[in-house]
């Protein structure tokens, strides 16, 4: 059923309520986006994921070039199928070719670093194989690395020596997915490395590898937030699977399409493409739907207040303390980070009251910074009211547009991206045979292949081009709110009324994950601590490379000066509440500064193991999976929602030459994105909120614990109320 289906006049706003929800609720189903590629013989294909940039991406439209392509294709095909049949006919058999063991294959594994030897690596799987002449394949030892890195791995020295035998190899295997067959998680090991031994030198009663420096999953010296090193030269520390690639690729190619065919005639002929003209091409979304049946509802009070409680920008309702019944959202602007003097982007305080059906009213718009070129003081604030109209209109314009670049930096790419990688570079590092790596590697892969591109497309790419603050200043930005992320005593976000739908979905996820965080831990109680060594190093890992708390590190304080010191207290007591930040928590001390992130234990076993570690552990699982499952999916879900609409929202306005600056109408377009940045955005919105692969519930690859997906599903109906889809939270960080 269509909206005209509905017989509703679009030029004649309706009063009843029930009506213009009856509208939203639709447009909202008509709205959501699906791709429908095949992506057939010379049709235009993509590489891979990180080919995927804002401008002119390496897409693959010529005929003759696709027809090279598909050869290639072709003979990927056939090597492929050539190792599967190479495996069937030589397979590795795990019998270990061994009379009596009268030599040892000795060495140590530690983490690689430009400064020297790095921690030793623990727990590595350790093989060593022969091959002989006719391809076979003998298992000649296997072992694993202590936890000071040292291993030991026995073999027959005469069966390594065997005639038969034509190549000795030691390989390193690391843990690479998770599957779950029957509730239980299976482990499955890649060849990490592997290299050759001369059988020439095998002689003695040892053979020593001496110490091997790896750079697995190697954090990045020169990033300002735990990263991991990507090298896409084959060396990454983890691999994409094949069916996220192809779902992503298919679902990109529609949108990449647009979006050049857009850069060609922005190129060639810029005044024969217009923003309406832009916005046309692309999918429609929430807004634009709900304007043709509804003109001007999507400009309105009431569609700001829902949309700031509810939407994508869900703000943070902080209580007035001086009146009973108020509450402020605020959204930071460029602050004291480095600028350009394209864009303007204030800072924006909204004070709502609460309507009789409990949604936000509101009431009063502060936007402080400057408006205008003519602006010089950063900290002249302007307050504007529903009386002030046409003002009053603008100023919602100005609040949803910082409200879309807090999202999308703070906390979508910080809060979600970089705070989920942060766990994930210290869970693969680390736990390798403790079973909470069950528990997390599901929910934890492939975010830092995600964020690596992101580099680029993101943060190197539109959102320095588009908006205020240049690509060290959101560097800078994404680490001070990295200082506020912690998992010790965070909560989801409080309900303040029934009609905060956003919130209440919140505590039930944060119930669930919960539920299904404590049953993995009581069923497998005494594995986890018999493998307790491996938390200790992973909250080592964790509070080690964290960044230190907001504001107080190296670099990170404000300029001198009263009103930046208040502008820094208001940030960050706002952001204690915006993302339960306990700032008088012990924490640790590390090259003078005070660290983000809490230590789980200081016990390297779990009898030396304080009261409060079990749950500390508990708490951090729970934390890490809620973050890179619910709260990323919530921003990814609703970002074509309120920022698929150019004139609507965006990554910022332009001064424009008027001393009016940003305070101006949509039709005033010298402040509205250029055209480039305009598709880009619209490029780039459709890409984040649909991925359509890698869901809980769907769970396509079986990396998800069922359990976990009939939790959910008890809960269907519960969520559906509240306006969520169980079958759309994703099951990791996807993009």
């Amino acid at each position: 059923m269509s909206l005209d289906s509905l017989n509703i006049d679009p030029v004649t706003t309706p009063e009843d309520p029930e009506h213009v929800r009856e509208i939203i609720d639709r447009a909202k189903r008509e709205t959501r986006i699906e791709y429908e590629y095949g992506g057939s013989f010379f049709k235009p294909r993509m590489k891979g994921i990180n080919h995927l940039e804002v401008g002119r991406s390496k897409i693959i439209a010529s005929p003759l070039t696709i027809m090279i392509e598909w050869l290639y294709l072709q003979y990927e095909h056939l090597r492929d199928a050539w190792d599967r049949f190479s495996a069937s006919l030589w397979p590795r058999h795990p019998d270990i070719w061994c009379d009596r063991v009268d030599s040892h294959l000795v060495g140590r594994t530690v983490f690689a670093g430009n400064r020297g030897d790095g921690a030793p690596i623990h727990h590595l799987h350790l093989e060593m194989w022969g091959r002989t002449w006719l391809g076979n394949w003998r298992r000649l030892s296997v072992g694993r690395s202590d936890k000071d890195g040292y291993f030991r791995l026995p073999f027959d020295v005469r069966q390594a020596r065997r005639i038969a035998l034509r190549r000795i190899y030691f390989e390193i295997h690391t843990t690479t997915r998770v599957y779950f067959h029957e509730d239980q998680p299976n482990m499955h090991f890649d060849i990490w490395r592997r290299q050759k031994v001369k059988k020439s030198d095998l002689i003695g009663m040892e053979y020593n590898l001496r110490t091997l420096r790896l750079d697995f999953w190697r954090y990045r010296e020169d990033a300002m937030t735990p990263r991991a090193m990507v090298n896409e030269n084959g060396d990454e520390p983890e691999h994409y699977s094949k069916g996220r690639v192809d779902a992503l690729m298919a679902q990109v190619i529609p949108i990449e399409l647009t979006k050049l065919k857009h850069l060609e005639q922005i190129d060639l002929a810029p005044g024969t493409l217009s923003i309406p003209e832009i916005q046309a091409d692309y999918p429609e979304n929430l807004t634009t739907c709900i304007e043709k049946y509804l003109p001007g509802y999507t400009r309105g009070d009431d569609w700001f207040g829902e949309r700031m409680m509810n939407g994508m920008n869900r703000g943070c309702f902080q209580p007035d303390p001086d009146r009973p019944g108020n509450w402020w959202i605020r959204y930071f602007g460029t602050c004291w980070y480095d600028c350009n003097e394209i864009y303007a982007l204030p800072d924006v305080a909204i004070r709502f009251t609460l309507r009789e059906n409990g949604l936000p009213k509101p009431e009063e718009i502060q936007l402080t910074g400057k408006l205008s070129r003519f602006d010089d003081d950063p900290h002249q604030t302007r307050i504007y009211t529903p009386e002030d109209e046409p003002n009053w209109t603008y100023a919602k314009r100005v609040a949803r547009v910082t409200g879309a670049f807090n999202t999308e930096v703070e906390e979508h790419f910080s809060g979600t991206h970089l705070n989920a990688e942060q766990f994930a570079v210290a869970c693969y590092r680390n736990l390798k045979l403790n079973p909470v790596a069950a528990l997390l590697m599901p929910h934890l892969k492939e975010v830092s292949l995600i964020n690596h591109a992101a580099d680029n497309t993101l943060i190197g790419g539109y959102i320095q081009s588009a908006s205020a603050l240049t690509q060290e200043g959101l560097e800078q930005r994404c680490r001070d709110i990295m200082g506020m992320q912690d998992w010790k005593g965070w909560e989801p976000m409080a309900p303040i009324s029934e009609a905060h739908t956003c919130a209440q979905a919140e505590v039930m996820f944060w119930d669930v994950v919960g539920q299904y965080v404590d049953e993995f831990f009581a069923n497998r109680e005494e594995q986890i601590k018999e493998h307790w060594f491996e938390i200790y190093t992973f909250s080592e890992d964790l509070v080690n490379h964290s960044v230190p708390v907001a504001f107080t590190g190296p670099g990170d304080t404000p300029p001198d000066g009263d009103d930046w010191a208040a502008l820094a207290k208001t940030r960050f007591d706002y952001y204690c509440q915006q993302y339960c930040f306990d700032p008088t928590l012990a924490r640790a001390e590390m090259d003078g500064t005070t660290r983000a992130i809490s230590r789980i234990t200081s016990a390297e076993s779990w009898a030396e193991a304080g009261p409060d570690d079990w749950q500390n552990l508990k708490d951090a699982c729970r934390y890490a999976i809620m973050v890179a499952t619910y709260l990323h999916t919530w921003i990814n879900e609703h970002q074509y929602d309120d920022l698929g609409e150019i004139l609507y929202a965006c990554g910022g306005l332009r001064f424009g030459d008027k001393p009016s600056g940003i305070m101006a109408p949509e039709d005033d377009y010298d402040i509205a994105p250029d055209l480039v940045r305009s598709t880009q955005m619209l490029w780039f919105t459709n890409l984040l909120s649909r991925t359509e692969y890698g869901f809980i519930t769907r769970n396509e690859e079986n990396d998800v614990n069922p359990h976990f997906a009939r939790l959910l599903e008890e809960r269907r109906d519960a969520f559906a109320a509240l306006g969520v889809d169980v079958d759309a939270i994703e099951s990791r960080t996807n993009i």
